[in-house]
């Protein structure tokens, strides 16, 4: 969804976007509704968009690699600004950013796209680490059973480890 910037009035514009076309099937599997908010106002030159997102994915935990659902439900605000025709070779080549230019999204052409702006939300929304739960065990790193679920009878810290060369290092 493209808006122009000559088409937002200046009271605004308020819109919900109930469907997931924007969310990448690639890389997320969403689970019930997607939920979205958007309100695009301007000022002065800037484009101010604020929104909300509600969606629950599926994600793949960093340690068992077991699938899991995450609820993402954050709001955010971004703020656009034309550039100027004679700042577009600027800006494509070295360009210095003044403190109040490190918080604005420049635009090249006048159109705000929506659908880009909330998929770009969704992988911030993210966490660092995927994890199914804090105490999160992880794989074995002997046999890869899910010590979550199972308990193996690897023996675990008996093997060589090409870092008890460091051991010898140590400083007494």
């Amino acid at each position: 969804m493209r808006i122009k910037l000559d088409e937002i009035p200046a009271s605004g514009l308020f819109f919900r976007v109930d469907d997931d076309s924007w969310v990448s099937a690639n890389d997320f599997v969403c689970q019930g509704p997607v939920q979205a908010t958007v309100s695009l106002g301007k000022d002065g030159g800037r484009i101010l968009l604020a929104g909300t997102l509600h969606l629950t994915i599926v994600l793949e935990c960093d340690r068992c690699l077991d699938s899991f659902t995450y609820i993402v439900d954050e709001e955010f605000e971004v703020v656009f600004e034309l550039l100027a025709k004679e700042e577009e070779a600027s800006v494509a080549s070295d360009h210095f950013c003044k403190g109040s230019e490190l918080d604005v999204e420049f635009l090249a052409e006048p159109v705000v796209d929506i659908f880009s702006v909330l998929a770009q939300q969704l992988y911030l929304a993210l966490p660092d680490k995927k994890l199914c739960c804090d105490n999160c065990l992880g794989l074995c790193p002997e046999c890869g059973a899910n010590l979550n679920r199972f308990s193996c009878n690897c023996a675990r810290g008996s093997g060589a480890s090409p870092f008890n060369v460091l051991a010898k290092l140590k400083v007494h």
